[in-house]
């Protein structure tokens, strides 16, 4: 006879929540502390778990760190946001848009996105994950450079509006004007309006 299997929805819910205390733990100890000082140990007691747990739930540091690019990199807010502009047919309105939820994005996963650049020179697994970041940045916003392109909003050509959006609204910029006292807002205008200059017909 085979053996039958039982899933309970309780069980699955509970594995669910300490998926995320777990992951939760994580992404705040590596911003207070630091990727390479935080330990597996310190993680399971933020968390509220066993040791054991944490390798069971999600595995080790380089499992954490790349679990929670993952995540961040598919937010709900980033997948709408994208269907939202290759919907629009105004180039101007999609670099606002664009500028807007980048800077929106940036603020949310501001702590994972400041472990990826500090610790990705020092260890291979951030710099994995920090690549991964950055790949799943660029595939959207190639996305959109080729939707500016369909729509004949711009000059260029649908690879050189990809590395253009990704000069504008990538990592570096919004770091560079955060750093330099910038509010969210003001940054999201400027970069719009700076994009559009160098893209729009």
């Amino acid at each position: 006879m085979a053996k039958r299997t039982y899933n309970s929805p309780t069980r699955a819910r509970s594995a669910r929540e300490t998926h995320e205390a777990v992951l939760q733990a994580a992404r705040e100890l590596f911003a207070e502390q630091g990727y390479a000082r935080t330990t597996i140990a310190a993680v399971a007691a933020r968390a509220g778990v066993a040791v054991n747990t944490v390798y069971t739930s999600v595995g080790g540091k380089a499992a954490l760190i790349e679990e929670l690019t993952r995540s961040s990199t598919s937010d709900d807010l980033i997948e709408s946001a994208v269907a939202g502009m290759l919907a629009m047919t105004d180039g101007r309105a999609i670099l606002d848009r664009l500028a807007e939820t980048t800077g929106t994005t940036m603020q949310r996963h501001e702590q994972l996105i400041r472990v990826l650049l500090d610790n990705a020179a020092s260890d291979p697994a951030v710099a994995g994950a920090a690549e991964l970041s950055v790949q799943r940045y660029r595939q959207r916003l190639g996305l959109i450079a080729a939707h500016l392109v369909e729509l004949g909003a711009v000059r260029e050509s649908s690879a050189r509006t990809a590395e253009i959006l990704w000069f504008f609204f990538g990592t570096s910029a919004w770091t560079v004007l955060t750093e330099c006292g910038w509010s969210r807002a003001n940054a999201a205008d400027w970069l719009a309006t700076q994009a559009a200059g160098a893209l729009l017909s």
